[in-house]
C-alpha cells in the first residue's frame, strides 16, 4: 500500500511524515511550489511532540505528476474550499476507483469527494499541527485520528488504513459513524476563528479565563443549533463530546501551560491562514455551517456570525492574526 497525500501542509505533512517513518511508501502533492521544492531538496522536516526528523519523501505539485499504481490510497488534506478542484484533479489523473480518505475539517468534504470517487472514507483529525516554513511541519498536539467509511460503516480499506496508521506514533481509532465524529470536530473548530482574530495560541487561550468563557459561549451556540437540527455527534473514545470541552472551559481547572518554546505552541488552522496571508480562510465551512443551519432551524447565531464576518474581512485584507481582543469581540456582540 502506497499513500499519496494531497495537501502536504500541517495535517497532511504530519500524517505523511508519520507514515514514512513507519516504513510506508509516501508521495506528497502540494500546490505550494516553495514547499515542494524544499521537500525535494532537503527532505520533509517533521518536528514537534515526537522529536525532530528529516524524511526523504518525493513531492510533486499536481496529481498528474504522480506515477499512479494499483493499490494506491489517497489521503486528502487540502482546505475544504479546495476539495472540489483537488478531487477533480485526482480523478482525472488516477480514475474513479481510487480509495480516498478525507483527513479534513468540516462536514461536506466527503460529499464532494463522493461525486468524483466510488470509495470515500472520513478521517476525523484531532491532532494539532502547524506549517509556517517551506519544507517543515510541526506536530503540536497528540490528538487522535478517527477513521470510518462514508457515510457509515467500516469497510475493508478503512480497516487496512487504520491498521497502517496504527503503526505510526499517531493515536488511531475506528468508528462506524464517522459523520458523527466529523460533526463533533466541526463544533470544536468554531473557535479557530477566535484564535485567528485574537492571535492567541491554543495554550494561551485556555490559560485565560476571559477567553475560555468566550470560547464556551461559541461552542454552546453551535451546540444549540446542532441539537435543534437533530444532528448526531460524538467525540473520540476517552475524550467525550463537545459538552466535555465546554465543561472544562467553564470549570476552575487550570488550562495547559504555555510552552516557552514557540515551536510547541499550537496555532489553529485559521490563525495559520491569516499568518500566510492567503486571502481566504476556511471559516465558512465551520462558523458558516452553523450560521446557515441556524437560519434553517430558527436558532440565533450571533457569535458565529460575528466570527465569520470579521475573519473573512481580515483574510480578504490580508491582515495578520491578532487584530482583536476578547473585550472588543464582546463589545461587538453587545452592540
Amino acid at each position: 500500500m502506497r499513500f499519496v497525500v494531497c495537501g502536504a501542509g500541517a495535517i497532511g505533512g504530519v500524517i505523511g511524515g508519520q507514515l514514512a517513518r513507519a516504513g510506508f511508501e509516501v508521495v506528497l502533492i502540494d500546490a505550494n511550489g516553495a514547499h515542494v521544492d524544499a521537500i525535494n531538496r532537503q527532505g520533509l522536516h517533521l518536528k514537534g511532540v515526537h522529536g525532530a526528523h528529516t524524511l526523504a519523501i518525493p513531492a510533486v505539485r499536481e496529481a498528474a505528476a504522480v506515477d499512479w499504481r494499483e493499490g494506491d490510497v489517497v489521503v486528502l488534506a487540502v482546505k475544504s474550499q479546495h476539495t472540489e478542484a483537488a478531487a477533480g484533479a485526482l480523478r482525472r489523473a488516477a480514475g474513479r476507483e481510487l480509495p480516498l480518505f478525507c483527513a479534513q475539517n468540516g462536514v461536506r468534504n466527503e460529499e464532494v469527494a463522493g461525486r468524483h470517487f466510488r470509495e470515500v472514507h472520513g478521517v476525523m483529525v484531532l491532532l494539532g499541527a502547524k506549517h509556517l516554513v517551506p519544507g517543515e511541519v510541526v506536530h503540536t498536539a497528540k490528538g487522535p485520528l478517527g477513521i470510518g467509511t462514508w457515510p457509515a460503516g467500516l469497510g475493508e480499506t478503512a480497516r487496512e488504513v487504520a491498521a497502517a496508521l496504527g503503526k505510526t506514533e499517531l493515536p488511531v481509532y475506528t468508528t462506524e459513524d464517522v459523520r458523527a465524529a466529523k460533526w463533533n470536530k466541526m463544533l470544536l473548530n468554531l473557535n479557530n476563528a477566535t484564535m485567528g482574530l485574537t492571535g492567541l495560541c491554543g495554550q494561551e487561550a485556555r490559560a485565560t479565563r476571559e477567553v475560555r468563557e468566550f470560547m464556551a459561549d461559541v461552542y454552546e451556540e453551535g451546540l444549540r443549533v446542532v441539537r435543534a437540527a437533530e444532528i448526531v455527534y460524538e467525540g473520540p473514545p476517552g475524550t467525550g463530546p463537545i459538552e466535555e470541552q465546554i465543561r472544562q472551559l467553564r470549570g476552575d481547572e487550570p488550562g495547559p501551560p504555555v510552552p516557552a518554546e514557540e515551536e510547541l505552541r499550537h496555532y489553529a488552522s485559521l490563525w495559520q491562514d491569516l499568518y500566510h496571508r492567503r486571502g481566504e480562510v476556511e471559516a465558512d465551512h465551520f462558523n458558516g455551517e452553523i450560521v446557515r443551519l441556524g437560519r434553517q432551524v430558527g436558532v440565533p447565531t450571533p457569535c458565529s456570525s460575528l466570527l465569520l464576518a470579521l475573519i473573512t474581512e481580515m483574510a480578504a485584507a490580508r491582515e495578520r492574526p491578532g487584530k482583536y481582543t476578547i473585550a472588543q469581540l464582546r463589545a461587538r456582540l453587545a452592540g
